[in-house]
């Protein structure tokens, strides 16, 4: 199938970009003796996964238990939820899990671990765990130091838990701070409360297996930083047009995703309307003063909203403006809500469509 064939709107991903994007990361923390444990909520994708796991990722974050799911369920056996579990349901379908393979989750306080723990002391075993700190993002997690060592200490006299390590991931600081040198004394500072941290766990005899942090804001930051062992970068595969406006990572890597749209009028000298609208782009950065609107690939044009189904494209002047059937390509701002809002996307290499992959347990 060629791309022009493509029923629209449509996710279209350039797969030879995304595997140029997973190699460089790859060799990136290869070369600063540090793992990479990409987060799983950007491309929701067993298939993607087993790319980033081929190239040698030490396994993957999911933000969901569902994610989880979905991808130990199609073969990929290491994964660190990143979410508190609060109910009998999830806790039980997280330890049914951990027969399957490799499955680790973050605890931040006593409640949720010994709701962990009774249920896994019921079944006789044990779940592995990791500490979650509060970095400065304000939101989950244990208070870093001595706070978050008492805590992990807590864990390995309770039966039912197994202390695997420690979570530190500035999330805050992504796409928050687009100049390299500010975000990364910011960074710092983060990765100042997880050094904090593994020395106040030292004190009382511990030693972290994991130590894990960063994502594509921070990655040239925080891996090789003393201590982590894996960073968890999530967009770098797909990149988008907020992180176009990172340095460094917004040159570091190609943007894959795309989004394809069909001009369906064009009522106007300056105006058309595509088949691209709130249901077929993420724009909630708008709500938050990024700027979520997508970027239309053709000179000249400005996207707004027109409604669920609706894209108005207003150009400057009437020769920019596409006509009826014209496709136009876009650059979502968020490539993680723009893809969840489809059952699947088309993984193309040049003008031909390779794979036409769901997302799973959207």
């Amino acid at each position: 199938m060629n791309i022009d064939e493509l029923p629209t709107p449509a996710v279209v991903i350039d797969l030879d970009a995304v595997e140029r994007n997973i190699r460089k990361m790859q060799d990136f923390v290869n070369s600063r003796g540090c793992g990479v444990r990409p987060h799983a909520k950007s491309h929701k994708s067993p298939f993607i996964a087993k790319k980033q796991m081929d190239a040698g990722a030490v396994g993957q974050c999911c933000q969901t238990l569902i994610e989880a799911e979905a991808l130990m369920l199609n073969g990929i056996d290491h994964v660190l939820l990143t979410t508190n579990l609060a109910s009998t349901g999830a806790i039980e379908r997280f330890l049914n899990l951990s027969r399957n393979g490799d499955i680790k989750i973050i605890v931040d306080g006593r409640e949720n671990a010994e709701m962990l723990a009774k249920a896994a002391r019921h079944r006789g075993s044990s779940a592995d765990v990791v500490v979650d700190l509060d970095v400065g993002g304000a939101k989950t997690g244990q208070q870093p130091g001595e706070p978050a060592a008492k805590f992990a200490k807590w864990i390995t006299e309770t039966d039912g838990l197994r202390f695997r390590g420690i979570q530190g991931y500035e999330g805050h600081l992504q796409i928050s701070t687009p100049d390299f040198e500010e975000r990364k004394a910011k960074a710092m500072e983060a990765l100042g409360k997880i050094t904090a941290t593994i020395d106040a766990l030292r004190a009382l005899g511990i030693t972290p297996e994991i130590v894990t942090c960063g994502g594509t804001g921070t990655y040239n930051i925080s891996a090789g930083y003393p201590g982590v062992t894996d960073i968890q970068p999530g967009s770098y595969i797909y990149m988008d047009r907020r992180y176009g406006e990172i340095g460094s990572a917004g040159t570091d890597f190609e943007k894959s995703m795309t989004v394809i749209a069909t001009v369906i009028s064009a009522p106007t000298p300056t105006r058309a309307v595509t088949d691209l609208g709130w249901k077929g782009v993420g724009i909630e950065y708008e709500a938050i003063g990024f700027g979520g609107m997508p970027t239309p690939l053709l000179p000249g044009l400005k996207y707004s909203p027109g409604g669920d189904e609706h894209g108005i494209l207003t150009a400057s002047e009437p020769r920019y403006r596409p006509n009826v059937g014209d496709r136009v390509r876009f650059l979502p701002a968020h490539c993680d809500t723009t893809l969840n809002l489809y059952g699947f996307f088309y993984g193309v290499r040049g003008d031909r469509v390779e794979v036409v992959g769901p997302v799973a347990r959207r």
